[in-house]
């Protein structure tokens, strides 16, 4: 985990230093940039798609993106905690507080907003696949 923490921030560096116009001359350095743009967008979907038949909170969600068969949705608590902020900003999550357990919790559900937006994600997501795929198998790539 802490090779991937540090690995992110260097991303972050570099990518600043890429909206400034430099190079990174650095084909790992750009794949890795490029995964943590398409990992950026999906993880909303994501998460919205775990909060879908029932509240969960943070630590859940994390447990459940662990998973080896999500690896590449890994997160960290630095951003799933502030994606289910923005999430909840935006009407898309509600959450609530608990600590019938003995610690508090924040647990969200999904919105009836959330829920309307979560099938136009899987929409556009599985149109952006099948096209991107197109493009693949067209260029000899597959």
């Amino acid at each position: 985990m802490r090779y991937i923490s540090c690995r992110i921030l260097s991303i972050r560096q570099e990518s600043a230093n890429m909206n400034r116009g430099s190079k990174s001359g650095n084909p790992e350095l750009e794949l890795d940039r490029w995964s943590l743009e398409i990992r950026r967008g999906a993880l909303s979907l994501a998460i919205l798609t775990i909060i879908i038949d029932g509240e969960s909170y943070g630590y859940d969600i994390m447990r459940k993106l662990s998973e080896e068969k999500y690896s590449a949705l890994q997160v960290e608590p630095s951003t799933t905690y502030p994606l289910l902020r923005r999430l909840e900003k935006r009407g898309m999550l509600e959450g609530r507080w608990d600590d019938s357990e003995g610690k508090r919790k924040k647990y969200y559900y999904i919105t009836r907003q959330g829920r309307m937006i979560l099938k136009r994600m899987v929409e556009n997501w599985k149109t952006l696949n099948h096209q991107l795929m197109l493009l693949v198998e067209e260029a000899g790539l597959q």
